[in-house]
């Protein structure tokens, strides 16, 4: 997709989310683990960084750490 105000290519979105489910959010916890920042986890999945941070932070989705820790390990 070309911008219609310059000659540069910007990606696409494809999916928008207002906010993750469980499982997206174990996702989240190994990919910040594996060294990704939260808005590139944040982009990938269609939302913003704020429902990144609260998955991080553990105020959306509790448990979904220590699943993620569990798959981690097996």
């Amino acid at each position: 997709m070309t911008a219609p105000f310059g000659n540069f290519q910007l990606n696409e979105i494809n999916v928008q989310r207002k906010g993750l489910s469980y499982v997206e959010a174990v996702a989240v916890w190994l990919m910040h683990w594996s060294g990704e920042k939260q808005h590139l986890i944040a982009a990938k999945f269609g939302t913003n960084p704020g429902r990144i941070a609260d998955v991080l932070t553990e105020k959306k989705h509790e448990g979904s750490r220590m699943d993620a820790q569990a798959l981690r390990a097996s």
